[in-house]
C-alpha cells in the first residue's frame, strides 16, 4: 500500500488528508488557527487593520508540525507516502529573507521545531496580505492605467486589477515599505510557500497560479514585462535584487508539453527524520484553492462546476482565451492548452434564504410556527413545473453585484416572450411562490449566459421565437442569440451547501442544460482532496512514463460513491429558457444605466 497526502493551506486552517492508490481516504486531520493557535492573537486566521487583512507567516509554519504530528497520531503509516501536493489560498504573498535558502536546506530535526528555525530569521516580513484585504485601490488604477484599462489588464493577465491579487499587493509594499521590500530576498505565493517548506528550499511559482498575480502573460507564458517595470520603476533605493529575482524567476511550466509532470522536489530530510515520512516522497508544486478544487472532480473541456454556497462560485474548463474584466481566466493546473474560468457572485444563498423567508410569511400563518429556516414551501415552487413563470424575471441582489457589476437592487419584470422586451417592473408578482422559482432561474440564467462565451459552438435546432439574430449584451460581451444558446457545457457538477437541495440543483441543471448530464459532489475536502489526487496523477506518471490526460485518469480511478447523477439533459427546458435570455440583457442593460 502507497499514500499520498494532499495539503490545505486555507485563511482559517491547515487540512491534510491522505489517500490510497485507489483513491480511498484514509486519513484526514487539520489544525485551526484560531483554536489550536490562539497565540497568534487572529480572528478567523487574519489580522483586519480596515481595509488592510493579513495573515501571520509564523501561523502556518508552526501549523506544519502540529498537522504533521496529527497524521502521525492517526496511525498512517508515513513511511508509505510517496507523493504530497495540495491547494493554498489564492493571491497571499510571502517575503522572505536573505538568510532564507541557508536556514531552509539547515532544517533538523535536533534543532527545534520549524518556527524555531525559520521565525523570524527566513522572513523579511512577519505578516502575509490576505485574500480578503481591500487596501490597494490605488496600486490597482496604477496598475490598469499602465496598460490602458480594466479590458487590456484582463486581455493580458485574465484578470482586471483586484485589491487580492499579489502584483498590487507587492505594490503597495514597495511604496508603503521600501525598507522590507529591499531586504526581501524572495516573495512566494502562498503555494510555493507551502512546497518550499515541504521540500526544505525555495521553489519556483506554479504558473497556473501565477495567473492570480495581475503580473504574468497567460499567453505569453511570461511576466508582462511593462508590468514589472513599472513596479520597478517605483522602487525608491534599489539595493536588493530585481523584482524578477524575487519572484525566482519564471514559474514552473506545469502545461509544458512532457511525458511527466514536474517534481518540485523530495521531502526535506527534517520531516523524513521527524515524523517518519518516505525520504523518496516526491513533493509536487501546489496550486491555488480554486484550481485545485478543479483537480477533485474529472472535469475536461467543456465541463462546468457550480458552488452553491453564500455567494455562487461558477468554474469551468475550456481551451478558449476569451478574458472579461468581470471574471478570471487561469492556465489549467494540469492540463495542456487549457484554462480555468472562474466567475463569482456575491448573492447565493443569502439571496435564496430571503425569499423563503418572504414565502414563509406569506404561506403560512402565525399558529402553524414554521420555522424560519424550513424550505418545503420554497422547494415546493421551484420544483413545480406548472408554476408559469414564463414571462417573468427579476434579479434579487440583497447584496451589492459583481456580475453584473450593480449595487443593491430588487427589481421584477413582466416581459414579452414573443420579442424579450420588458413590457413592465413590477413591485411584486402576483403569488409569492413565483419568486422562489424566479430567483432560482435568474440565478442560473445569468450562469449559463456568462459561461456560453467560453464553450465550443454545438449548431443544433432553435426553439425560440425571439429572432435568431436578435443581439444580446453581458457585461464587456455582444453575441448573436444564436450563437449563445449553440453554446453548451458537457457536463455540470454542484457543490457547495445547497447542492443538497435537490429543487435549486435540478431547477439550475434544467436552466443550464448540460448535454452529458448533471452530477452533485458532496466532499468537504476538495481542495485537499484535488491536491491528493495531483500528487497520485504526477507519481504515476512519472513511474510509468506515461502521462495519461488528468480527467481522464480521475474518470477511470475515482471511487463510485464520490460523485452522484443527479439527472439528465432536458432538451425541453433548454429551448424553455431561450426566451428569457433577451429579458435578462434588457433588464440589466437598465440597471448598469441606473447605477
Amino acid at each position: 500500500m502507497q499514500y499520498s497526502l494532499g495539503f490545505d493551506l486555507s485563511t482559517q486552517q491547515l487540512k491534510c488528508v491522505a489517500v490510497d492508490q485507489r483513491m480511498r481516504t484514509c486519513a484526514e486531520v487539520k489544525v485551526d488557527f484560531d483554536a489550536d493557535l490562539p497565540h497568534y492573537n487572529t480572528n478567523k486566521g487574519v489580522y483586519i487593520d480596515g481595509d488592510t487583512v493579513n495573515s501571520p507567516v509564523g501561523q502556518w509554519v508552526e501549523a506544519m508540525d502540529l498537522v504533521m504530528e496529527r497524521l502521525v497520531a492517526s496511525g498512517l503509516d508515513l513511511g508509505l507516502v510517496v507523493a504530497v501536493s495540495g491547494s493554498c489560498q489564492q493571491h497571499g504573498s510571502v517575503f522572505w529573507s536573505e538568510d532564507a535558502s541557508e536556514l531552509l536546506a539547515g532544517l533538523q530535526k535536533g534543532k527545534g521545531s520549524l518556527v524555531d528555525q525559520l521565525v523570524p530569521g527566513a522572513f523579511s516580513r512577519p505578516t502575509a496580505p490576505n485574500w480578503q484585504d481591500h487596501s490597494t485601490q490605488k496600486q490597482c488604477q496604477e496598475m490598469e492605467a499602465s496598460v490602458g484599462g480594466p479590458q487590456s489588464m484582463a486581455q493580458i493577465t485574465g484578470s482586471r486589477a483586484h485589491f487580492r491579487f499579489t502584483g498590487p499587493q507587492i505594490l503597495k509594499v514597495i511604496e508603503t515599505e521600501p525598507e522590507a521590500y529591499e531586504s526581501t530576498h524572495a516573495i512566494t505565493l502562498v503555494s510555493n510557500f507551502a512546497t518550499s517548506l515541504l521540500c526544505g528550499k525555495l521553489v519556483e511559482l506554479e504558473e497556473s497560479d501565477a495567473c492570480g498575480m495581475n503580473l504574468y502573460d497567460i499567453k505569453g507564458r511570461t511576466f508582462h514585462k511593462p508590468l514589472i517595470d513599472l513596479l520597478e520603476s517605483k522602487r525608491v533605493a534599489p539595493t536588493g535584487p530585481s523584482l524578477l529575482s524575487k519572484l525566482l524567476g519564471e514559474p514552473i511550466k506545469v502545461q509544458d508539453t512532457r511525458s511527466t509532470p514536474v517534481c518540485a522536489g523530495h521531502i526535506a530530510p527534517y520531516f523524513s527524520e521527524r515524523y517518519g515520512i518516505n525520504p523518496e516522497c516526491q513533493v509536487y508544486p501546489f496550486t491555488g484553492d480554486n484550481l485545485a478544487t478543479l483537480c477533485s472532480l474529472p472535469m475536461g473541456n467543456g465541463d462546468v462546476m457550480v458552488s452553491l454556497g453564500t455567494s455562487t462560485t461558477v468554474l469551468l474548463v475550456t481551451e478558449q482565451y476569451h478574458p472579461s474584466p468581470n471574471y478570471h481566466l487561469f492556465l489549467h493546473p494540469t492540463i495542456p492548452d487549457h484554462y480555468m474560468a472562474m466567475i463569482c457572485y456575491c448573492n447565493g444563498s443569502l439571496a435564496r434564504e430571503q425569499v423563503r423567508n418572504l414565502l414563509n410569511v406569506a404561506c403560512h400563518s402565525p399558529s402553524q410556527r414554521v420555522h424560519p429556516s424550513d424550505w418545503h414551501a420554497f422547494n415546493d415552487a421551484v420544483a413545480d413545473d406548472s408554476l408559469d413563470t414564463s414571462g417573468e424575471l427579476g434579479v434579487y441582489f440583497p447584496l451589492g453585484e459583481i456580475v453584473p457589476s450593480v449595487p443593491a437592487v430588487t427589481s421584477r419584470v413582466l416581459f414579452d416572450r414573443g420579442s424579450g422586451e420588458i413590457l413592465e417592473h413590477v413591485h411584486q408578482f402576483s403569488d409569492t411562490r413565483h419568486d422562489a422559482k424566479v430567483i432560482v432561474e435568474s440565478q442560473a440564467l445569468s450562469c449559463r449566459v456568462r459561461i456560453a462565451p467560453l464553450l465550443t459552438a454545438r449548431p443544433g435546432s432553435f426553439h425560440t421565437t425571439v429572432p435568431a439574430n436578435t443581439m444580446v449584451k453581458f457585461d464587456y460581451d455582444s453575441m448573436c442569440l444564436l450563437d449563445l444558446v449553440d453554446r453548451r457545457p458537457e457536463r455540470c457538477f454542484f457543490v457547495g451547501g445547497a447542492s443538497r437541495n435537490n429543487a435549486i440543483v435540478q431547477r439550475f441543471a434544467k436552466v443550464l442544460g448540460a448535454t452529458e448530464g448533471n452530477y452533485r459532489s458532496e466532499n468537504p475536502n476538495a481542495c485537499a482532496i484535488g491536491g491528493c489526487y495531483k500528487a497520485l496523477w504526477s507519481y504515476e506518471a512519472g513511474r510509468s512514463g506515461n502521462c495519461t490526460e488528468f480527467s481522464q485518469f480521475l474518470h477511470k480511478n475515482m471511487p463510485a460513491d464520490d460523485i452522484a447523477r443527479v439527472s439528465d439533459p432536458d432538451e425541453a427546458a433548454w429551448d424553455h429558457y431561450n426566451h428569457s435570455i433577451v429579458a435578462l440583457s434588457n433588464l440589466e442593460g437598465e440597471l448598469g444605466k441606473a447605477k
